[in-house]
């Protein structure tokens, strides 16, 4: 099993935050590019559900798949949304994307303290190495 790439977006569609691990086709287009057109997606497929719902209970799309891939979703209250792209057959991607999901606070939150003391600023790779370390310890990480 295989993980290969994150994005992490903000409510607008912003990309925040990307990283790949064993990519091994690229899209061929512009990275902000290829952010709005996963965002995008994921925003239709959200669509899609809400019409097709036969009841009005909050209904939710966790994943797609094809045979090539399986792409997870995950939405916080706060409006941040993590899309992680995997082998089909990944297992623990949820619990993964929760523990991604609580670095992003933990580190925006610090960031966040950090500014409002006026300290020194936040280091940008520290994000990166949370998530990496995560990422490698994770039974689906080849």
């Amino acid at each position: 099993m295989t993980i290969y790439n994150v994005y992490i977006f903000d409510r607008e569609g912003q990309c925040l935050y990307y990283d790949e691990w064993f990519r091994t086709k690229q899209s061929g287009l512009a990275p902000i590019q290829e952010y709005k057109l996963v965002f995008g997606m994921m925003l239709s497929m959200k669509s899609f559900v809400d019409r097709l719902a036969t009841n009005d209970s909050n209904q939710t799309v966790n994943y797609y798949k094809t045979s090539a891939y399986k792409m997870t979703f995950l939405e916080s209250a706060t409006g941040i949304k993590i899309m992680l792209n995997t082998d089909p057959n990944a297992t623990g991607i949820r619990d993964l994307l929760h523990k991604i999901y609580q670095a992003w606070t933990e580190t925006s939150n610090s960031a966040a303290k950090m500014e409002l003391f006026a300290s020194n600023p936040p280091n940008e790779n520290f994000l990166k190495s949370r998530v990496r370390d995560i990422v490698m310890k994770h039974q689906a990480y080849v």
